[in-house]
């Protein structure tokens, strides 16, 4: 078992080390941002910045990574604090934003490591009785993951969510499905009409490389569940807000993937030749984010999941 959970860590750090590689060598800093004219940061190269995405909500970038902090009648509600190096910038945000004002509560929308640590950067700057609230099972993988640099989730929500006041203001939390991961969380704001979707869903982007271990048929669906909820503005884990337009561009560039995919398996095509044939069919989505990177490599994953769920998808 203990190898097992090694090569489980091996294997997730090495992904991780790719996602993080891109922002290692990014230099400067920033202050508060507001956004220009294109919707654009005014400072997109800076190492950090934030802006104010609605009344008393913030995003917050590290880097290539997004979170958020909400400020409510009695204090702060910071979510995934992405790395310790990202949380002590995420400090002088929530302070300058918040000056004086308690940290209330950690929430992490999910487990993976490159969104839940962090937490001890946190509480050692704003006290150790913090509350951190995750899903239940995002508590068993980090209990697994064995990391003493993570901090465990101290409250847990199950699969039925959980809605939270903090003064005046109330989160939901919303389990939607396993498409990415079953530890996902969806924070909503009722009030301010937003929610915030980390790694599912994406603006304008393709997916993380081949997919790995995504459920691309659970991953469309927690899509379609996400756009029947009341929201206005959806925040990201990787990028700048948007809309439910955005969430149906996200849900429509996947359905395109698995039937492209679909056509190709029933044509006979090779792997090799699935991705010419769909990088023609699909060119539609050139301008989207990280296209040249791993556009073809979302059609070799989505090629081995169709391939792999034929029998399900033939139904």
């Amino acid at each position: 078992m203990k190898i097992m959970v090694n090569l489980e860590k091996l294997i997730y750090l090495s992904v991780l080390l790719i996602i993080l590689m891109p922002g290692l060598f990014v230099t400067g800093n920033a202050n508060a941002q507001s956004l220009n004219d294109s919707g654009r940061l005014a400072k997109p190269d800076a190492e950090y910045d934030w802006f104010e995405i609605t009344d008393n909500i913030y995003q917050f970038r590290y880097q290539h990574h997004y979170t958020l902090f909400a400020v409510s009648s009695k204090g702060v509600i910071a979510f995934d604090p992405l790395s310790n190096e990202a949380a002590r910038y995420y400090i002088t945000a929530i302070k300058t934003v918040a000056p004086n004002q308690p940290l209330l509560a950690i929430i992490y929308t999910h487990w993976h490591v490159d969104h839940s640590s962090g937490a001890k950067i946190l509480k050692q700057e704003f006290g150790d009785m913090i509350p951190i609230i995750a899903h239940e099972r995002t508590l068993n993988r980090l209990i697994r993951w064995n990391d003493p640099e993570i901090l465990l989730p101290t409250d847990t929500v199950s699969d039925k969510g959980v809605a939270l006041r903090y003064g005046k203001m109330e989160i939901e939390l919303i389990y939607l499905g396993y498409g990415h991961t079953d530890t996902m969380l969806v924070p909503r704001f009722p009030e301010q009409k937003l929610v915030f979707a980390v790694d599912f869903a994406n603006n304008d982007a393709v997916g993380w490389r081949d997919l790995p271990g995504w459920h691309l048929g659970e991953l469309i669906s927690m899509q379609k569940r996400l756009n029947e909820l009341d929201f206005d503005v959806v925040a990201f884990g990787h990028s700048m807000p948007g809309d439910k337009n955005t969430i149906k561009r996200q849900s429509e560039y996947y359905q395109d993937l698995i039937m492209q995919t679909r056509f190709a398996l029933k044509q006979g095509l090779s792997e090799d030749d699935a991705v010419v044939a769909i990088t023609g069919n699909l060119a539609k989505y050139k301008q989207w984010k990280n296209y040249d990177n791993w556009f073809r490599l979302n059609i070799r994953g989505a090629y081995r999941w169709a391939q792999e769920n034929a029998s399900i998808l033939d139904k």
